[in-house]
């Protein structure tokens, strides 16, 4: 697994990343709902509607989709937007809320980095192959010693 590449050649370990992030901000939000020390925790109902996005996207992450990975990173922007509103709301619980916002963190620059490797990769192919279309006889001079 050491070597796994997405379809465009690109490594796979930042998908990979925000999936183990995104399941710390499940994991956090499930220790919040059934276990945290405020007095008004969220419901199961709640907790699950909070989730679902992050679960949603897991498998998809998983085997390397970039739109998949698109979406979880506005996914991770959402997470961080509620943790550090909860973790400034609820001091009790405040130590869970900045976990899950720094994984959701970690998973939105992993996003990041990836989307910006993959916009390098497909431009340096899309400039070889523009080269390789060019042909000799198309191509025009650069300089033409005669009109000197």
């Amino acid at each position: 697994m050491r070597g796994a590449t997405t379809a465009e050649g690109l490594p796979l370990w930042p998908l990979r990343l925000m999936a183990a992030s995104l399941l710390v901000v499940v994991a956090g939000y499930g220790v919040i709902a059934f276990g945290g020390e405020a007095e008004v925790r969220p419901g199961l109902v709640t907790t699950g509607l909070l989730l679902l996005p992050a679960v949603a996207v897991l498998p998809g992450l998983w085997r390397g989709h970039y739109k998949t990975m698109v979406w979880a990173a506005l996914f991770a922007l959402f997470y961080l937007l509620v943790a550090s509103t909860d973790a400034w709301a609820a001091a009790a619980n405040r130590g869970w809320h900045l976990l899950i916002a720094v994984a959701a963190t970690v998973a939105f620059l992993a996003a990041w980095w990836h989307s910006i490797q993959r916009r390098r990769t497909l431009k340096g192919r899309a400039r070889r192959r523009h080269a390789d279309t060019q042909s000799p006889l198309n191509a025009q001079p650069t300089s033409n010693a005669e009109d000197s």
